[in-house]
């Protein structure tokens, strides 16, 4: 016998319970290790007493629990400093794959958030003030799609509290489908409509989103990584860097893009309008879906005729969506707001997370812990 927290082994997944000990070992320090990144004010849940076998049985143990890690495209999970070291080089190689595949890297260095609107000096100081250092990054080369949300929703996400915003825990059981069930605001019975599972997933709320991002080890994009990746910005010495409109350059180009007009009035599916491709290969930056960013929305102007309490429930948006009109609007550069708990058919999103915050390699010197690895698998958990 032995006692469990149900929350440790809700990272890892899957239910532990009668499970082998390796499994059982390395699911709880999935937890111990790296829940604190998520929720420092998390609940105690109770305890419950399982029975354990005393041996790893045939087809159980560690390689399952990456497999499932990275079907669930929770890869960034396996490069922390604190896990890596458990891989063996066949799975770090696979890991490996899947964050290449999926995420682009970005550079760091300086971005310009907003261009000049015109050739007065007011115009260009706003653009000068605009501009920030981001740091290397990665950010998902397409939007999180339905079938990727769907391993969230089907895991116990929206359960899993540690993973929530602690405002928000008291919302948490409003956020459902319309037959009642947790998901995405326009799903049924836990699902998207039948062909929509490559479709970018909406109808979820900023808070929704940043829970999604936190359980596959992630995080939303910041406004300033979000336009360093579609701009991808040249530095020029003595001037603000200099970057592009649109992610194919300066013109707009309606053909390359999900907009009004040049769409068939919906969201389609994230491989189409391949010719919106960005210089570092991230896909539908512009149009299909407006993408949540980590970025509260402020406005420039007098603070008193702006109502700053309405305004703080709000974050920021980019990119414009199947029904963007304006080309100002469908722009690496131009920023919208919406409420964090809008539920929107057009506003979706995609993760991102910092170069710092991966190891891409089994260095000794990339560890953190003098531990070695048999000794974060053998670690008691109970």
């Amino acid at each position: 016998m032995r006692v469990e927290s149900p929350l440790k082994n809700e990272l890892g997944g899957q239910s532990v319970v009668g499970a082998s000990p390796t499994l059982r070992r390395l699911s709880g320090a999935l937890w111990s290790r790296c829940g604190s990144w998520f929720a420092p004010h998390a609940p105690a849940l109770p305890v419950q007493v399982v029975e354990t076998p005393e041996a790893d049985e045939p087809g159980t143990g560690v390689q399952s629990l990456v497999d499932e890690m990275l079907n669930r495209r929770r890869y960034a999970f396996l490069l922390r400093r604190q896990l890596i070291g458990n891989l063996t080089p066949e799975q770090l190689e696979r890991t490996l794959e899947c964050l290449a595949t999926a995420m682009c890297l970005v550079p760091e260095g300086e971005v310009t958030l907003v261009l000049p609107d015109g050739s007065d000096e007011e115009a260009r100081l706003a653009s000068e003030r605009s501009v920030v250092f981001v740091d290397g990054c990665y950010l998902d080369r397409y939007p999180v799609t339905n079938a990727d949300f769907r391993h969230f929703v089907a895991r116990g996400g929206y359960e899993q509290m540690a993973i929530w915003e602690q405002e928000i825990w008291p919302a948490v059981l409003d956020f459902v489908d319309q037959t009642g069930c947790p998901g995405p605001r326009f799903w049924q019975n836990g699902r998207c409509a039948p062909g929509e599972d490559n479709h970018p997933v909406v109808g979820v709320c900023w808070y929704e989103a940043a829970a999604y991002a936190r359980w596959v080890g992630k995080r939303l994009a910041t406004d300033g990584e979000w336009v360093k990746v579609g701009s991808w910005p040249v530095p020029l010495a003595g001037h603000p860097p200099l970057g592009r409109r649109f992610p194919w350059g300066d013109a707009m180009d309606r053909a390359r893009a999900n907009l009004w007009g040049s769409g068939p009035g919906h969201a389609v599916p994230i491989d189409q309008f391949p010719g919106g491709v960005s210089v570092g290969g991230v896909h539908q930056l512009i149009g299909n879906v407006w993408e949540w960013t980590s970025d509260p929305f402020t406005l420039d102007g007098d603070p008193d005729e702006i109502d700053q309490a309405a305004l703080a429930t709000f974050k920021s948006i980019r990119g414009g969506a199947f029904d963007t009109y304006l080309d100002s609007q469908a722009s690496c550069h131009f920023r919208s707001g919406e409420r964090a708990l809008a539920r929107k058919h057009n506003i979706g999103f995609r993760t991102a997370i910092g170069l710092g915050d991966l190891v891409l390699s089994q260095e000794p010197a990339d560890f953190e812990t003098d531990e070695q690895p048999e000794t974060l698998l053998a670690e008691d958990q109970s």
